[in-house]
């Protein structure tokens, strides 16, 4: 079998954003041809199913203008340049849920768009204290925690109310390490 690798000839970065840079790639294909790859980079994201005491889950409410609509998704957020992905599960929580977190396991890691993305997202399942305190939201946010069985959201999922792909894998990842 050949091999698939395309080696990088050039970079140029055209876009550097707060949340993501743009780089045009000159390359090499294997088999000798030219060709350009456009690469979005970015820091990587933690993605959380928070559980609380009473075996209810913390999910999110949001609006995302790129779809101008408002869905419901997990607790999820940006990783900070350097900081480990367990760090940010458990700011994440905090700010977007307001709770704390008692015990982190991971449920591994995905890309969700290698086509065109470098971007890493890292599902955890976080046991959480049953007491919550006030949001955290960095100013651009805007959210509301809601808190739901696991009913509920099997029947969101089947009336396509939950249609964001990070929380459908983050709960298809729990539902299997759950099951063992």
């Amino acid at each position: 079998m050949s091999s698939l690798y395309e080696k990088t000839l050039a970079t140029r970065r055209v876009f550097e954003g707060r949340a993501l840079t743009i780089d045009i790639l000159d390359i090499e294909l294997p088999n000798g041809r030219k060709s350009t790859r456009e690469v979005i980079r970015h820091t990587g994201a933690v993605c959380i199913l928070g559980e609380l005491p009473d075996g209810r889950f913390i999910l999110i409410r949001q609006f995302r203008k790129a779809i101008d609509q408002e869905i419901i998704e997990c607790v999820a957020g940006c990783m900070e340049v350097g900081e480990a992905p367990e760090t940010a599960a458990l700011r994440e929580t905090r700010e977007e849920s307001g709770y704390e977190v008692e015990t982190l396991t991971s449920l591994g890691s995905a890309y969700p768009v290698p086509g065109y993305c470098d971007e890493v997202h890292h599902f955890y399942h976080a046991k959480l204290k049953a007491t919550p305190e006030a949001l955290q939201l960095d100013t651009d946010e805007n959210l509301y925690p809601i808190i739901v069985s696991e009913d509920e959201i099997e029947t969101m999922i089947d009336n396509h109310e939950i249609v964001d792909a990070k929380t459908l894998l983050l709960w298809y990842k729990f539902l299997r390490h759950r099951k063992g």
